[in-house]
């Protein structure tokens, strides 16, 4: 039987913002700040900071997962704060994690600064991405929820895509990079205070989260192909730079690489379309497959200029709208707490990125980068058995 989204909740709280656009275009905004520029940019710069640090492969591995770690830590605190104040604190509080902790990276002078800066980098999605379910599901009318949140998850996309020609401008001074990405992370910060619905209908219903909802059965797949799927994808953000500098020795391949990357992710703004067409079931796994080959082929594909960029707009697409029918099949499960089991689909998500930097930068001196690739691909093809019970399609 197919399944729609519905709201649990009164008509009334179901309240359109008088600036629909504004709204879903400040919120592509954060999350390409929050997302695609301090989160996941730290690999396009991962040759450089090792060299002017002399890191090893294991000291990366351990900055990169503390990214993770901080979203870790943010993402609880994100979540709880939009329950019981509203979204707007917490997304405030994302943006200036973001362009502090950028800042810090652009200014580090030693790794231990450069590690904090990347830990407080890595709060900001943690705390701005989970509340944007509240805004979504409290604020816009149900047919709209799919097609609106798609286009703010394809953030991600957009400021990846950003990144590359950004990092082209600085050259090889990457410390500009980071504060340019600095300053746009605060003006998106401003942007949204000045967009957000300023009323919180739910609040006053929420004081507190039960937890037999987080210990639904229907969650138990969600939340295991959740942490897999952070454990295989992280390894591609981290270290498909390195690799493929390594196999190419050229860096302007490695940048029109993370740009194609960014640019295929941008498509993730038609996940609600496709969801509504093929249904969440179907589209998950047949992604699924799509970025694991994506993974696994990387180091063949890295000698073949064409299949550099296939892997980049394979793995790109498949992984910005596959989180995005992360978070359908999360507010499809958790609609009395749509920022708790949004939060904790993406903790987990998270969790499992913070997994992969560390094993991947252990793993690699011992079989080589390829192996970890081709691991990482094949794990994600078993993450493909794991998909929603029956078949759901949404609304545009």
């Amino acid at each position: 039987m197919t399944k729609h989204f519905t709201s649990n909740f009164p008509a009334e709280t179901n309240i359109q913002p008088p600036n629909l656009l504004g709204l879903t275009a400040a919120g592509l905004a954060i999350v390409a700040a929050t997302y695609g520029l301090a989160r996941y940019c730290f690999g396009l710069f991962l040759p450089e900071i090792r060299q002017e640090f002399a890191l090893s492969t294991e000291t990366i591995g351990l900055i990169a997962g503390l990214s993770y770690a901080g979203y870790l830590i943010a993402t609880f605190a994100g979540s709880w704060l939009s329950t019981m104040v509203g979204p707007r604190l917490p997304i405030f509080l994302g943006g200036l994690s973001a362009t502090a902790g950028m800042t810090l990276i652009g200014i580090s002078q030693s790794p231990e600064i450069l590690a904090i800066g990347v830990f407080v980098a890595g709060m900001s999605p943690g705390l701005a991405y989970p509340p944007f379910s509240d805004v979504i599901v409290h604020h816009i009318e149900t047919k709209r929820q799919n097609a609106i949140y798609a286009w703010i998850n394809s953030g991600t996309g957009f400021g990846v895509a950003l990144a590359g020609p950004l990092a082209l401008f600085a050259s090889e001074d990457w410390r500009l990079a980071w504060l340019i990405f600095a300053g746009l992370a605060g003006l998106f910060t401003i942007w949204n205070m000045a967009i957000l619905p300023r009323n919180s209908p739910r609040q006053e219903k929420m004081s507190g989260v039960p937890i037999s909802e987080l210990l639904n059965p229907s969650a138990r797949p969600l939340f295991a192909a959740a942490l897999l799927f952070g454990i295989v994808t992280a390894i591609y953000w981290t270290y498909a730079v390195d690799l493929l500098l390594a196999i190419t020795e050229n860096p302007a391949t490695a940048v029109v690489f993370w740009i194609v990357l960014g640019t295929a992710g941008i498509t993730g703004c038609f996940a609600g379309g496709l969801v509504n067409r093929w249904g969440l079931r179907s589209s998950y796994g047949l992604l699924l497959i799509l970025i694991g080959g994506a993974i696994a082929t990387l180091p063949v594909a890295a000698s073949i200029p064409s299949g550099i960029y296939y892997s980049a707009a394979s793995f790109g697409a498949g992984f910005i709208i596959t989180t995005a029918l992360f978070g359908m099949w999360s507010m499809r499960i958790f609609r009395n707490t749509p920022s708790i089991g949004f939060g904790l689909t993406f903790f987990l998500i998270s969790l499992g990125q913070g997994i992969g930097p560390v094993a991947g930068g252990y793993l690699a001196p011992q079989f080589g980068l390829p192996a970890v690739f081709v691991s990482a691909g094949l794990l994600c093809f078993v993450l493909a058995l794991f998909r929603p019970a029956g078949e759901f399609h949404g609304h545009n």
